[in-house]
């Protein structure tokens, strides 16, 4: 009996063990399910992944970003005031969270994420220490400009890690990091930075970064590179495409359907030719020609745009090549991936006075799985949309929407004439493109990404016009910041999902009436139930609304903006420095050369041009006269010239032409030296508007 109740015992014990052990592997398995792992080589391949972007947003999946802004603009926790959200000393105030000991420390994450981009504008030789899950050691302890440069041998890429033509320096090899990383500086390390990093959902397993990368990882980052170098303009997802080419005549007003999908499916390519326009009417034609796309049987189009501006450069057809978008000689092309549910209508509007001929080339692909768990795609163009409060200015809204979705980017086009201010611009801003990107997501109070300048965000640097496409950004038009410029930025790996809303902003100083004028197309993803407010533009709106204005320019000077600086013993010199506003009657061509004289320095600025003339020529200055100029010598081809007081007799600004001798000149390469003529008052400015060589 004993015996019996004992076995029983032991019955009901391992029963109960056995229970246990079942849900506990049970669990144990469902837990494994819950882990989602994700390989570097997985993370690298997102590089060029468009079709993924598509898929809706995990519950904590973010994209933030660390910079150098100026930390004195904030907004108070308990009113919700913005105060000083003007501010605009980046990358000069503290552009740091806080120190420790005489390091800055730059930037610090919570795990599972990595550090997807990194900017700056003027990286230098102080160190920048990367350490990650708490260990004591740093996974990365270079100079800040090797970063920038294949001394790494996971940097080693020239299509991931460059400086741009417009000086921009940006870094776009992932660093993945499990638990925590934190960005640590050494005083020189340069001035201003952006670290673009992402954050996974919770209980991600995530490969971790090691400077000597596996085989495997250094073959992705190859393989991207390689693409980025001699593939760019072909579609990364091409291989399961069917391609519909149909071409249509649009009369003068007319908008007609070019294709209709009945069913369910995703295009994966686009591509347009317009045919036939008259070459001085392009820019016209590509701006008077609206693409209309709607999914599923909405209302209101997605995708609504003038032609040109949606394949990212405006006015005209500007050639330029980036990951998803790009202008050939053949094609204007997108590669966004765009699925629907229950049918999709192409149509195009003709708002010009002629009739135009477009060829259409579109790539569909069978959907395979959940098309709920995919957003629709969506790209709007507008000029202005709702005016901010007083308190927020300079903001400029670049979107607002409500839903789950990713936010892509941007393709700006800047109206900007007349160039720099000091006065209108408020604070001493001196050119267009000051303003700092500042995104809100899900309701936040203070932007989880806040910028320190437009052409940041662009991914270049100092204002500079010159033209460059790399694989997530391009400037394609050239004005010397006095016209128009196009630029645009793509947010693939650096994506900014949202779960609610996204509320975008741009900061904008100078006003419409300056005249500076944006024209955006923004790029979303947006959840079949999401709100897109933004409805299309007025036509007579759409073309033409450019503010004329015509820069003063003096004819057959020497321009001091077209020196070519070859050597600079003293302070700051720049050839890209706009006078004050209030001498743009006088100022040709509103720019000058501006150079800053300093203590215990020799203080030798040598410059040279390109004379097509040979004679005897009697040489004048039109110089800026200031209270902080200084005296200055000047030699040509080594001749001394004479010697010219910059300051002024009060405290007003004022242009004169002054004789400063002759000089005999043979067609080819001449020299301009400047050397300060005294020590006694610093600093000593000199500001040159042209030079002027008159002779036979």
């Amino acid at each position: 009996m004993q015996k019996s109740i004992r076995l029983n015992q032991y019955c009901y014990i391992s029963i109960i063990f056995a229970c246990y052990f079942f849900i506990s592997c049970e669990n144990g398995e469902k837990h494994s399910q819950s882990i989602k792992y994700i390989s570097y080589v997985e993370l690298v391949n997102r590089l060029t992944d468009l079709k993924s972007l598509s898929v809706l947003p995990e519950e904590g999946e973010k994209s933030e970003m660390w910079s150098s802004y100026d930390r004195k603009s904030r907004v108070d926790s308990i009113t919700g005031e913005f105060i000083d959200w003007s501010a605009n000393n980046d990358g000069l105030s503290p552009q740091y969270i806080r120190k420790e000991g005489n390091n800055e420390v730059l930037a610090e994450m919570d795990g599972p994420g990595a550090i997807v981009r990194i900017w700056s504008a003027s990286p230098k030789k102080g160190k920048v220490y990367i350490y990650i899950d708490g260990n004591e050691k740093p996974i990365l302890s270079e100079s800040f400009i090797d970063y920038f440069k294949p001394t790494v041998p996971a940097f080693a890429f020239p299509n991931l890690v460059y400086e741009t033509n417009a000086k921009g320096f940006n870094n776009y090899v992932p660093i993945t990091y499990q638990k925590s990383c934190k960005i640590v500086a050494e005083p020189g390390w340069g001035q201003y930075f952006h670290f673009n990093y992402i954050t996974f959902k919770p209980k991600t397993k995530i490969e971790p970064f090691n400077a000597n990368l596996t085989e495997t990882g250094l073959k992705a980052l190859a393989s991207v590179d390689d693409f980025f170098g001699k593939k760019l303009g072909q579609n990364p997802n091409d291989g399961n495409l069917d391609k519909i080419i149909k071409e249509v005549s649009i009369n003068s007003g007319v908008k007609t359907t070019v294709y209709e999908f009945e069913d369910s499916g995703a295009i994966g390519s686009l591509k347009v030719r317009v045919k036939n326009v008259p070459k001085e009417r392009e820019d016209e034609i590509l701006r008077k020609t609206i693409l209309e796309i709607s999914w599923d049987d909405e209302n209101e189009p997605s995708v609504w745009s003038p032609l040109g501006d949606f394949f990212g450069s405006a006015p005209g057809c500007n050639e330029y090549k980036t990951l998803p978008m790009g202008m050939t000689k053949n094609w204007m092309y997108s590669y966004w991936y765009m699925p629907f549910k229950n049918g999709a209508k192409i149509k195009l509007h003709n708002l010009s006075d002629i009739p135009i001929t477009v060829t259409m080339e579109i790539g569909k692909e069978e959907l395979k799985g959940d098309i709920d768990n995919l957003g629709r795609f969506h790209a709007k163009w507008h000029r202005d949309l709702e005016p901010v409060d007083e308190e927020r200015w300079p903001d400029w809204l670049m979107l607002k929407t409500n839903g789950s979705g990713r936010f892509l980017g941007a393709s700006l086009s800047v109206w900007n004439p007349k160039g720099g201010s000091n006065t209108k611009a408020k604070e001493g801003h001196y050119w267009w493109g000051e303003g700092d990107e500042k995104f809100f997501v899900d309701g936040e109070t203070f932007p989880s990404t806040f910028g320190t300048g437009t052409e940041d965000y662009f991914g270049y640097a100092w204002c500079n016009p010159s033209l460059f496409n790399q694989a997530f950004h391009s400037q394609t038009i050239d004005s010397d910041n006095m016209g128009h410029q196009a630029v645009n930025r793509w947010q693939v790996i650096d994506n900014i999902p949202f779960q609610k809303t996204f509320d975008g902003y741009m900061e904008k100083y100078f006003a419409n009436d300056w005249p500076t004028q944006y024209a955006m197309v923004v790029y979303w993803y947006l959840d079949a139930e999401g709100k897109d407010p933004i409805k299309a533009t007025p036509t007579d709106e759409v073309y033409g609304f450019e503010i004329p204005y015509k820069v003063f320019r003096k004819p057959d000077v020497l321009e001091a903006e077209n020196l070519n600086i070859t050597s600079n013993s003293g302070g700051w010199a720049t050839i890209d420095a706009f006078a004050h506003e209030s001498l743009y009657k006088s100022v040709s061509g509103h720019k000058i050369l501006f150079w800053t004289a300093q203590r215990n320095k020799k203080n030798i600025l040598e410059t040279e041009f390109t004379s097509q003339r040979t004679g005897l020529f009697e040489v004048y200055a039109n110089i800026i006269k200031q209270p902080e100029g200084g005296k200055f010598n000047i030699q040509i081809n080594g001749k001394r010239m004479r010697t010219i007081n910059f300051q002024s007799s009060d405290s007003t600004y004022a242009t004169e032409i002054i004789k400063i001798g002759k000089i005999k000149l043979n067609k080819g390469i001449q020299s301009i030296q400047f050397k300060t003529a005294n020590n006694h008052k610093f600093p000593q400015k000199m500001w040159i508007d042209y030079f002027e060589f008159r002779g036979k």
